[in-house]
């Protein structure tokens, strides 16, 4: 089953048929839902998600446990590093935005997963699960955006466990979906999105996804484990840290 999230924040309605949407508090890409009213629109990633297995039986990699993470991915211009297993890459494009805003995905992922350029160069503002992958998508923290986003997802319809979690400083309210609410296929998406004060020094916050799938070989514990990896630093502090940079194709920044 598809599932498309289009990213409005006045017509966010797709990620959260699989669970996964996001906005911005001015128009930006974001998953679709249902927007609350506000006086300034947003955007957020939209969901495009590829059909599950009927099965309700949940998924083996949601209790198998979490393997190394050695390689360290960091972008500069974002102020963030994050841990990744060895053998992985990240790519940062630009998405398209309006006015005032900025809005980047950061795509962190297996090369050896095929051709998956498609789904990583994607600059349309759509979020589209990719296996074996997380997203971070890094947005513009004017106004009340987070605010925003969450109230997206809360009045999205589908069904959330929703919980506060810190790690490295960040604070998150965190939104767990275990299947699609309208099929119950089995699928994992998790969402943390970053309180305004927990905004790097460049005015960005980190809205966090991934997405488990049956054909994923990832753990959910794996996941979890690079989330917590996440943090900021200084424009001082970047340079010296370590970490191999994500790539930026010219074409999309």
């Amino acid at each position: 089953m598809k599932i498309s999230l289009f990213v409005t924040l006045a017509c966010v309605t797709a990620l959260l048929l699989i669970v996964s949407g996001c906005t911005q508090q001015t128009p930006q890409p974001t998953p679709v839902f249902t927007s609350p009213p506000t006086t300034v629109a947003t955007t957020i990633p939209t969901v495009v998600t590829t059909p599950l297995p009927t099965t309700t039986v949940p998924l083996p990699t949601m209790t198998e446990p979490a393997i190394p993470l050695p390689k360290s991915i960091k972008d500069s211009p974002l102020l963030f590093t994050i841990s990744a297993p060895e053998g992985y890459a990240g790519t940062t494009i630009r998405a398209p935005t309006y006015e005032y805003n900025i809005l980047y995905k950061t795509t962190i992922f297996n090369p050896a997963n095929g051709d998956s350029n498609t789904t990583i160069n994607n600059n349309s503002g759509t979020y589209i699960p990719l296996s074996d992958s997380l997203t971070v998508f890094s947005y513009s923290s004017s106004l009340s955006v987070d605010q925003n986003i969450r109230n997206i997802i809360r009045g999205s319809g589908a069904v959330f466990t929703e919980s506060s979690v810190t790690y490295n400083g960040i604070r998150y309210i965190r939104f767990d979906a275990r299947s699609d609410p309208y099929s119950g296929m089995p699928a994992e998406t998790v969402i943390f999105v970053a309180n305004k004060g927990s905004s790097n020094e460049r005015g960005f916050l980190p809205v966090i996804i991934y997405t488990m799938t049956p054909g994923g070989t990832l753990s959910q514990a794996t996941y979890e484990e690079m989330v917590k990896s996440f943090r900021y630093y200084t424009a001082r502090t970047i340079s010296p840290a370590s970490g191999a940079e994500t790539d930026r194709p010219s074409f999309y920044q």
